[in-house]
């Protein structure tokens, strides 16, 4: 096999995993055009406020569950295996929503929905395992690129055509997800770890050329040494939570995760309608709705270059200082002139302009960071369960923000819940600067074999190589780097 026909196989297979990804971004874009409907005069099917948003946080609530879930199937069945399970509560949620008469039965699709939104998890795992070090970082970001143009098909659709309508589509586009599995092989690095080496090199000579079968099958021995398939998932996960290797990168994500939905990427993205009519822009609504998911979906595959081309850490910084200008800015802007009627707005084009800036920040880097960075950073022995548990925690975060969304308003309005945003975006700065490894074209055994064995030098020197900064650094440590950037 040639070196190109190897990446285009990497990336058929890339494509075939995330394609689940489209279910996500429609997912998770679903409420902005379904709320709406349901709360206008014509609606068959009326809703209050508050049974909106139980609608809208629904579709998040049982995500942790899903990557919970997706994690014990990872390690059971395979990272293709649970892949393609993702695409069975996708199709049944859909087809229960498109069915829909009652508010509960409508409660339960988007429930159901929702656990598949958690078990699309495994897609980044999967494309981590079967990718290249030097082209890992482009094919692992194609998940929001993906989840982007889900967004932008669903906003599409729902501005045209009734909910059901759109949830029917929605159900089709699972079953597509499903059948494309079936033709790409099993994660080389799980067979390893389960002793199936013949397996194993099938599938990786599946995926790649000749010139690298060899070498990275010598890397799978290596990354799979000390793996027993006799031992227990959970077992593995008690013993070995103490190993650098496991809790390090395990604190780092959460950490990068919480300062994520701290910056509001998730309440623009389910809210997009009414944070817009909040905003006060004089666009349509639904206009504008269709013009961010275009912007994002564009800005999505800008972004998968940069994660190409741009260190994780360089990238984190760049989006969290753009993003903080931009939502700042925009709540300077709400702050004194929220009391206005949007016709007698100054400059009414501005929240719009600020908000999509913020977007286009937003897919640089903090969107996509973290769920990569998710089958980065885990060595092999726990990748996928620990996948599974950082996920769900993170889609806990992004449930949280979901549902608190209603009263954040209306306790700090739009400025203050703007400012609130810009804060959490400056935070991230901070953090990635301290905390965040660079990862970009290192293997996943040299990753591994980092954490696990961290060189004992001082701190500037680990920040010099780029990769990792002892979350326990101390306040010396602050001053002697300072001094060192002086000098």
């Amino acid at each position: 096999m040639s070196i190109n026909t190897s990446r285009i196989i990497q990336v058929a297979a890339t494509v075939a995993a995330h394609l689940n990804s489209i279910s996500v971004g429609m997912c998770q874009g679903y409420s902005a055009v379904l709320l709406p409907q349901l709360t206008s005069h014509a609606s068959p099917l009326q809703v209050s406020n508050d049974e909106a948003s139980w609608i809208a946080s629904l579709g998040v609530i049982s995500n942790p569950v899903g990557a919970l879930l997706s994690g014990v199937c990872m390690e059971i069945f395979g990272r293709r295996t649970a892949v393609q399970l993702t695409s069975l509560p996708f199709l049944i949620g859909w087809t229960i929503i498109a069915l829909s008469q009652t508010l509960t039965t409508l409660c339960i699709g988007r429930f159901i929905s929702g656990m598949a939104i958690g078990m699309a998890s495994a897609c980044y795992v999967y494309v981590a395992e079967i990718s290249q070090p030097e082209h890992r970082g482009i094919l692992s970001s194609t998940g929001p690129v993906f989840v982007s143009l889900g967004v932008l098909i669903v906003y599409s659709l729902g501005s045209l055509c009734s909910w059901q309508f759109v949830s029917a589509v929605c159900a089709a586009a699972a079953m597509l997800s499903f059948s494309a599995m079936q033709l790409v092989p099993e994660s080389p690095y799980w067979l390893a770890s389960k002793g199936m080496t013949k397996e194993s090199h099938a599938a990786l000579s599946w995926l790649r050329s000749s010139a690298h079968v060899e070498k990275d099958i010598s890397e799978l021995v290596n990354n799979s040494r000390d793996i027993s398939p006799r031992v227990s998932t959970l077992k593995l996960i008690s013993d070995r939570f103490n190993d650098p290797c496991v809790w390090k990168p395990f604190f780092i994500l959460v950490g990068f995760f919480l300062f994520q939905e701290g910056s509001g990427i998730y309440i623009i993205l389910y809210y997009a309608v009414d944070f817009f009519r909040r905003a006060g822009s004089t666009v349509d609504h639904n206009v504008a709705s269709i013009i961010v998911a275009s912007l994002r979906f564009a800005m999505s595959i800008f972004g998968s270059l940069c994660i190409q081309n741009f260190g994780r850490r360089t990238l984190a910084v760049t989006s969290g200082i753009l993003m903080a200008l931009s939502i700042g800015a925009a709540g300077v802007y709400e702050h004194f002139f929220e009391d206005f009627a949007p016709a007698d707005r100054p400059y009414p084009w501005v929240p719009l302009a600020c908000i999509l800036t913020n977007v286009c920040a937003s897919m640089l880097g903090l969107l996509q960071l973290p769920w990569l960075m998710i089958g980065e950073l885990f060595p092999l022995k726990v990748r996928g369960i620990m996948g599974g548990v950082v996920s769900s925690l993170a889609y806990l975060f992004i449930f949280a923000t979901v549902k608190i969304y209603p009263n954040l308003m209306a306790n700090l309005q739009m400025s203050g819940s703007m400012f609130g945003f810009a804060i959490a975006s400056l935070m991230v700065v901070v953090y990635a600067l301290m905390f965040l490894p660079e990862t970009r074209g290192k293997t996943l055994l040299e990753i591994e074999q980092r954490f696990c064995d961290i060189p004992k030098t001082n701190s500037t020197e680990n920040l010099e190589k780029g990769f990792y900064i002892n979350p326990a650094i101390s306040v010396s440590t602050v001053c002697a780097i300072v001094e060192n950037i002086k000098k």
